[in-house]
Parts: C-alpha cells; sequence; structure tokens
C-alpha cells in the first residue's frame, strides 16, 4: 500500500527540544515565513530565527515577509527578504512557519510552499490547528511566538548576537504590550533577561517602535480616533478606517498597526474593535480586544478568525459598513449579556 502524502496526515505535536533536533535536522534552505500583515512579533520571530541559522553557518533566508512597517527599520535582515514570486524551493528545503497556524494566515502565494516542503510551525495562538503534516509546536500560555522561537534557538545550539536578539526582543516587547499583558510569564521574563545579556539596545527598540512616529501615521490616527463609536453603555469602542482615510493621509495598512489599543485604553471599555478597508475592493479586516469575561478568539471564530482570548482577529466580505454595523451589534450583544458594568 502506497504510503499517505505528508499533506494527508494530521500535524505532529512535538515540543521545544524536538523542534530544536528538527531544524537541525534541515540540511537545505530553511525558508522563514509569517503571517498576512507581519506585526512586530512575526516579524520579530522571522528576523531572530534567520540570524541566528546563518550566524551558524546554516542557509536560511525570511520569504515573503511583508509589507514591514517602518517602525522595524532598525532591524538587521529586512532588505535580505526574498519576495514569494522569487522563492524556488529545492531538494532538502523545508519551510517554518512563525506566529501562525492557520493557511487562511498565510499570503495567498505562501500557500503552495506548504505541499512543496517538509513544514515546522511555531505558534501561540490558541486558535491554531496546525498543518497538514507538520511538526508543530503551540504554546499559548507564552507571550509570543518570538518568545518560543528564541527558546528553541538556544536548545539547538544557535549562536543569539545582538542582532537577532533585538529582534527576538521586539516581537517579545510588541507582543506582550512591554510586558504588561497576562501572557507575561517568569519564562518571558527570564528570555527577556537572556536577550538583555545578549546585547539589546533597549532603549533603541523602544524610540523606534513607540517614540518616533511618522506624521502621516500620527494624522492617519487622528482619523482613527475621531471615529470612534460606542455601544453597551460604553463597553464597547470600535474605530474604522477607509480606503479614502489610508489614501488622504499617504498610507497603507503598516501604518495602522495597534490602532485597536487606541480604542481599548477607552475607560470603561470591554471590547474593542478596528475595522478597516485599506484600498478599494479589498478584504475588511477586523481586530479585536477584550477583557474578561469575553473570549475574542470565540468572537473572531464566528467570522472565521481567531487568536487569542484577549487578542484577535478575523476578515470579513461585503460593504465596510455593513461590516461595522454587524460587528457593532454583536460586541453590544456580548457585552449585554455579561450583566451590567461593575459600578465605578
Amino acid at each position: 500500500m502506497e504510503a499517505p502524502s505528508p499533506a494527508a496526515l494530521p500535524p505532529e505535536r512535538i515540543g521545544e527540544e524536538e523542534m530544536a533536533r528538527r531544524l537541525l535536522a534541515v540540511r537545505g534552505r530553511l525558508a522563514i515565513v509569517a503571517h498576512l500583515r507581519p506585526d512586530g512579533d512575526a516579524v520579530g520571530a522571522s528576523l531572530g530565527l534567520c540570524r541566528a541559522l546563518r550566524d551558524a553557518g546554516r542557509d536560511a533566508v525570511c520569504v515573503g515577509l511583508g509589507p514591514v512597517s517602518d517602525v522595524y527599520d532598525f532591524l538587521e535582515g529586512l532588505d535580505a527578504i526574498v519576495p514569494a514570486a522569487d522563492f524556488v524551493p529545492r531538494p532538502g528545503d523545508a519551510l517554518a512557519v512563525l506566529d501562525c497556524g492557520d493557511p487562511s494566515r498565510l499570503r495567498e502565494e505562501l500557500r503552495p510552499l506548504l505541499a512543496a516542503m517538509p513544514v515546522l510551525c511555531i505558534d501561540h495562538h490558541v486558535s491554531s490547528a496546525g498543518f497538514p503534516g507538520s511538526a508543530f509546536l503551540v504554546e499559548p500560555d507564552a507571550g509570543s511566538a518570538s518568545e518560543i522561537v528564541y527558546r528553541v534557538a538556544l536548545l539547538a545550539g544557535l549562536p543569539v548576537g545582538r542582532a537577532a536578539a533585538e529582534a527576538f526582543w521586539t516581537g517579545i516587547v510588541t507582543d506582550t504590550g512591554r510586558f504588561s499583558y497576562d501572557a507575561t510569564s517568569e519564562a518571558t521574563l527570564r528570555a527577556a533577561a537572556g536577550l538583555v545579556a545578549a546585547g539589546v539596545r533597549t532603549q533603541l527598540v523602544a524610540e523606534c517602535v513607540y517614540g518616533r512616529q511618522p506624521l502621516r501615521r500620527l494624522r492617519l490616527q487622528r482619523r482613527f480616533l475621531g471615529s470612534l463609536r460606542t455601544a453597551a453603555g460604553g463597553r464597547v469602542v470600535v474605530g474604522v478606517l477607509s480606503p479614502d482615510d489610508y489614501l488622504a493621509e499617504g498610507c497603507d495598512s503598516t501604518d495602522s498597526e495597534n490602532f485597536v489599543d487606541f480604542a481599548r485604553s477607552v475607560r470603561g471599555c470591554d471590547l474593542a474593535a478596528f475595522v478597516r478597508r485599506v484600498r478599494p475592493g479589498g478584504p475588511v479586516n477586523l481586530s479585536l480586544r477584550t477583557r474578561p469575561p469575553h473570549d475574542a478568539a470565540a468572537l473572531c471564530a464566528e467570522w472565521g478568525g481567531g487568536g487569542h482570548s484577549a487578542a484577535a482577529g478575523a476578515t470579513l466580505d461585503g460593504p465596510l459598513d455593513v461590516a461595522v454595523d454587524a460587528i457593532v451589534d454583536r460586541l453590544a450583544r456580548a457585552a449585554e449579556s455579561a450583566g451590567p458594568a461593575p459600578a465605578g
């Protein structure tokens, strides 16, 4: 009987030590990819692993990682990213998918690679199911994918110099809200301490990521803040950006990264949403942030999305205004079903 192809097999759940062994077993190139609209964690995990492998004399390349926000321009390796259309798998190559465990969250032009090479997947999203036939490491309690990838790199004996360390640090800092979210654990802080020991310039990272913003982004932020609407007595806050908003300020999707946190910061807000269509005819993207007892991943799953209990996302079709109304209505019902807001 003919053996089933890897694509017909379920993901193989493995731990960090086994993932380190699998990385070292790759004899060709390791092509490193991450999810659509890569955030600081996806960028940091990818660049950090690529640099650590190269510093060990191994062949690795980041493929189709972008567009990347210019706030991450200080990270080394961005200029060596290979466009997806230019990457052709060779015998012995393998694919590493970081911060993503769902084919729908990969760029469409990257998806054929899932069937062309052995797949190693490292993620921390509770909704991740892995890829068929992949070796799958998922730790939903981890504060970031960068934290996991850094530990795997150490277990593999890879050198983590300053360039790799600053990439991993950027991923950890951005995905833990500068160590403020509940997912920040002792393990997170131990990883952070190791990265500081490796030479991370913490002030430089903070200045580049948080301290200096291009004027166009601030003007786009003004449009977002002006769009905020509330429901359920202020427990729901939703902000919206349209293609006209992005065009008027000369911005793209990278300029609105983490805008949902502005909505979340409104006092009394338990469910914060950022709904956007970046270009005419493009998809409607939802970013959702919640506070207990609400589950962002479960809510986004109703639109085919997923993520974490406190932070998740989804993609919707149809007119932007229709999507916004549907999201506001659903979040308002969630808020009301949770009972009255606490006093004060």
